[in-house]
């Protein structure tokens, strides 16, 4: 299921974390302007209160997303030495031993916080993405489950529910979590697009709707305008397949899978040479690397008559990866076409 893994991010740093110890003074305290460093706002406030834990969580927090994983773990210990109760606090720690690599240590500090707080969705969700992580897609459902009975108002754990179900093959079942997750907020990019390519895997062509939900959701984002334009490629729009794919070159120069679709459509569907030629060319620009690329080039050159120029993209392809199918036919069709009769 690598394509589906492809979308879902395992284990996400969640910001602006509840205070466990509900103290108003030590909200009131902290005066953060954008334009600021905020390590340093912090560290300035610490100098007059060293003894606010919440302070301490928050400078650690940042510590933690700027990848200053001492410092963070630091500030962290020296917050629980003064709220050791905080069910915050464990959750930030499981996130700092995340990262370290500590899987075991990040669970059990999760478990730690549903201890202190039972009814917070946070560490079930998190749970939840770590068996993911850690192929045990039957704990994960589990915990997503534990939320869901929670909070039946939020769409996430529907979702890693979802994506659970589909690691265990239930596709029907990823479904109807997927679209309960996507109803429950209209603004769920992930929901959607996962949906999308369920639908695309299937042939079905309900796809396009929830890559355009995607999109509504995301304007111009890279993945949707793909999976939509190869919607449309699919279904012989090649037009609207074209502007999807240019549209993705207009904002993401480095995309080479667009050049190539676009290529691709142009010599094998439209037989406009010319543009199929440049396309290839952008996309062996992006990545000289890149053997379907370089050989559609090629075809390029011997449907445009070019045959020495064809001959040496098959040649490079051929150089690229050995006894490649595709090329090696080529030189043999070219060998065939020149040999004098």
């Amino acid at each position: 299921m690598v394509l589906f893994k492809y979308f879902i991010a395992f284990f996400v740093i969640i910001g602006a974390l509840f205070w466990g110890c509900n103290d108003v003074s030590q909200r009131e305290n902290k005066t953060i302007t954008p334009e600021a460093d905020s390590i340093t706002i912090l560290t300035n406030l610490l100098l007059t209160d060293s003894l606010n834990a919440g302070l301490l969580e928050d400078r650690a927090e940042l510590y933690l997303q700027k990848g200053n994983i001492d410092h963070a773990l630091r500030d962290l210990q020296a917050a629980l030495e003064l709220t050791p109760d905080n069910p915050d606090l464990f959750i930030l720690l499981s996130d700092i031993y995340f990262v370290l690599g500590q899987t075991d240590n990040s669970i059990a500090s999760l478990k730690k916080s549903i201890r202190l707080e039972p009814r917070n969705t946070i560490p079930y969700l998190k749970l939840s993405e770590i068996y993911l992580k850690l192929d045990d897609a039957r704990t994960a459902i589990q915990y997503a489950d534990e939320a869901i009975n929670l909070n039946r108002q939020n769409p996430e754990p529907y979702y890693i529910k979802a994506i659970g179900l589909i690691e265990k093959k239930d596709t029907s079942a990823a479904i109807i979590n997927l679209k309960i997750s996507a109803n429950l907020d209209s603004n769920n990019y992930m929901a959607n697009m996962q949906l999308g390519v369920i639908y695309t895997k299937a042939n079905d062509t309900i796809s396009k709707i929830y890559f355009n939900n995607a999109l509504r959701a995301r304007p111009d984002d890279e993945r949707a305008l793909y999976y939509l334009g190869m919607y449309y490629q699919e279904q012989s729009e090649f037009t609207k397949a074209i502007e999807k794919f240019s549209r993705i070159t207009e904002l993401y120069q480095g995309n080479k899978r667009a050049y190539y679709n676009m290529g691709y459509i142009y010599l094998v569907e439209l037989e406009d040479f010319e543009n199929a030629k440049l396309m290839f060319q952008e996309a062996v620009l992006i990545n000289p690397r890149f053997v379907e690329a370089i050989y559609n080039l090629g075809r390029t050159m011997e449907a445009m008559g070019d045959y020495n120029e064809a001959r040496e993209q098959y040649k490079i392809s051929l150089e690229l990866l050995p006894n490649y199918p595709l090329a090696v036919q080529g030189m043999n069709r070219l060998d065939d076409m020149l040999r004098p009769k």
